[in-house]
């Protein structure tokens, strides 16, 4: 089975995380976990610890394991990046060579496999500068599964295109 290093960014979606965590190892994969600090605004760093079984990688384990640089470690470890759920800001970092968190700098170190699983409001969505950065991304090889159509997570919105693929959908 594969090595899966999933990816989790800032967006409400992050609580669907450890589902998409779970599917994976229940189907025999081994899995890693590296978060954003910005997730952690939407799910505890332990919920994604527990779900894959391991430490998470974050901005703040970068630097603290002696012998090794995290991010290149993480990409060649790797046989798939899969980043769920995937912001604008995510994908827009990894479109421009931003490499600053360890997420981003995981993908730029040349991750073999990128698969992103975008979630962000319809008008994010559709923009011209996300669907620029989807342009570029896929030019270099990476896969997206969704966004897909549906409720938003703000009551505020109408449904839309927008949502987080379901997990079946992801690990297709």
């Amino acid at each position: 089975m594969a090595k899966v290093l999933v990816g989790i960014t800032g967006g409400i979606a992050a609580y669907k995380a450890p589902g998409v965590i779970r599917r994976l190892r229940e189907a025999g994969h081994e899995v890693r976990a590296v978060a954003t600090e910005a997730a952690f605004r939407f799910i505890p760093e332990e919920t994604l610890s527990i779900a894959s079984g391991g430490l998470v990688h974050t901005d703040t384990t970068w630097w603290e394991h002696s012998g090794r640089v995290e991010h290149v470690f993480l990409a060649r470890w790797a046989d798939l990046v899969l980043v769920a759920p995937a912001t604008a800001d995510s994908m827009a970092r990894s479109a421009i060579g931003l490499g600053d968190d360890l997420l981003s700098a995981t993908i730029l170190a040349g991750a073999k496999r990128v698969l992103w699983a975008p979630a962000m409001n319809p008008e994010m969505w559709s923009s011209p500068a996300t669907v620029r950065n989807v342009e570029t991304l896929s030019g270099w090889g990476h896969h997206f599964v969704g966004p897909t159509e549906g409720l938003m997570a703000s009551a505020e919105e109408v449904p839309g295109v927008g949502r987080l693929a379901d997990e079946a959908e992801i690990l297709a």
